[in-house]
């Protein structure tokens, strides 16, 4: 049997690329060659299921953006985090479509698995930029919301395969986030060192 996160990528896959009418227990049972009993062990019918898809992206989001390290250059740390919001997203398609339209990305509608703490907590690291003098947008929610925009239009972009090639994307995500930066505050040439710096760098 299939580990719980895998069981949640195929049902994932099926929401996204058949439309979640075609999601069902048994459906899903089918694919990975198990009984319907078994996946009714973990999940009490179709709702649940596609809850439980939404809220998967969720828990790998968070953990993805809180395991970049806190050090002492927070606008570097932002734009680590920042990275890895972009590539978390893109490595789980299927999960952030899910969850995107399930409305499990709300802030205004949290869930148990929802994402008001993320967002806080990003709200934190915004805060610490501003802080540091790196950043001089007066309230750390409200840039927050710019950056959470540029960087949610860029994924969505990318997942509809609007760009070229991975080159063009990635030359339209540093354009875009380099202006939000510089928008919000940050010296252009500290903006365009920090995206060459961690354009590489693992999380």
């Amino acid at each position: 049997m299939l580990g719980r996160g895998r069981m949640l990528e195929i049902a994932a896959h099926i929401v996204a690329t058949e439309g979640a009418g075609a999601l069902t227990v048994r459906r899903l049972a089918r694919d990975l060659g198990t009984s319907t009993m078994s996946l009714y062990s973990h999940f009490a019918g179709k709702d649940e299921l596609i809850e439980a898809t939404a809220d998967e992206f969720v828990i790998r989001f968070a953990d993805a953006l809180r395991a970049v390290p806190v050090t002492d250059d927070a606008l570097h740390d932002f734009v680590r985090m920042s990275n890895r919001y972009r590539s978390i997203s893109l490595e789980n398609r299927d999960l952030y479509r899910v969850a995107l339209a399930s409305g499990r990305l709300s802030l205004a509608h949290d869930t148990p698995h929802g994402i008001r703490d993320l967002f806080e907590y990003c709200v934190v690291a915004v805060g610490r930029c501003i802080a540091e003098g790196s950043l001089t947008v007066a309230e750390p929610r409200d840039g927050l919301m710019v950056f959470w925009t540029a960087v949610h239009g860029q994924v969505g972009l990318e997942m509809e395969q609007v760009f070229q090639s991975v080159e063009a994307a990635q030359h339209a995500w540093e354009t875009c986030f380099a202006a939000v930066l510089v928008g919000l505050g940050a010296q252009p040439a500290v903006a365009t060192a920090l995206l060459n710096q961690t354009r590489q760098a693992p999380a």
